[in-house]
């Protein structure tokens, strides 16, 4: 979010949208942050920590994790892409989600995963085998 920003405002000769058209961002925004706190809400309801540094407790395959392995990523990468509607369509700043994507699926979800494997075996890799990455 920060980084699109920025770009925003170091490019505003790339903007592609005047208001109101800008305001429909808020149609991924919105739900992009919905996503981002119930799937935290339901790390709370099983008492395991939502981040990737301190020890998960248990796997979480229930609500929206059914569907998704990651629905907080989900919820962040569609949420900054909303934003960037909010900006003006800005070009540049789109950027900012592509940029957090990669970072997320090639960085932090690999090491999630491995921590994840090392920590509940089989039961993971049955979760994964049934409940896709994204989406």
């Amino acid at each position: 979010l920060v980084l699109s920003t920025a770009l925003f405002l170091l490019f505003p000769q790339q903007n592609t949208l005047t208001l109101p058209w800008n305001l429909a961002g808020l149609i991924l925004f919105i739900p992009g942050f919905f996503l981002i706190y119930r799937s935290w809400q339901i790390f709370m309801r099983h008492d395991t920590p939502e981040n990737y540094v301190d020890r998960p407790r248990t796997v979480v395959s229930d609500g929206m994790y059914r569907y998704s392995r990651n629905p907080m990523y989900v919820g962040s990468v569609v949420a900054s892409v909303g934003l960037c509607i909010m900006l003006m369509g800005n070009l540049v700043s789109f950027l900012g989600p592509v940029f957090l994507f990669l970072v997320l699926n090639f960085y932090f979800i690999p090491y999630e995963e491995r921590q994840m494997t090392g920590i509940f075996g089989d039961t993971y890799w049955e979760y994964m085998k049934n409940v896709r990455r994204w989406i």
